[in-house]
């Protein structure tokens, strides 16, 4: 979010970062469990119904916005893959769930006025 906001108080530009579904959903996975746990790359995989190269490519682009950390391990000589959201993403995370809300309950209850006008000369 570049913080710009229109004369009515609505965000002119949501985190584009965030804003693409795919990446929503893995931030929203992210975010749901608490600091410091992370997620399993698999898991996110199977839980979102995602390829291998779809999530891989959303990844880079999250991490790269400095939203999640990408942890590479071996349990035994099982090589896994951890993902976190940083304190960055958790912080980018909720301001654009605010600006979000604040954007669409300005939009509902302009509607709902536009609404109770119509009819009306």
């Amino acid at each position: 979010m570049n913080g710009e906001v229109s004369p009515t108080g609505i965000p002119v530009v949501l985190d584009e970062t965030i804003h693409q579904p795919t990446r929503l959903r893995i931030m929203t996975l992210l975010v749901s469990v608490p600091e410091p746990d992370r997620l399993a790359y698999g898991f996110i995989q199977q839980t979102l119904g995602l390829t291998g190269g779809n999530q891989t490519v959303h990844l880079r682009k999250l991490e790269a916005a400095g939203f999640l950390a990408i942890t590479k391990e071996f349990e035994g000589s099982k090589p896994r893959t951890w993902l976190q959201a940083t304190r960055a993403g958790r912080k980018a995370y909720a301001e654009y769930l605010a600006d979000l809300e604040k954007a669409l309950g300005l939009r509902v209850h302009r509607t709902a006025q536009d609404d109770g006008q119509a009819g009306r000369k």
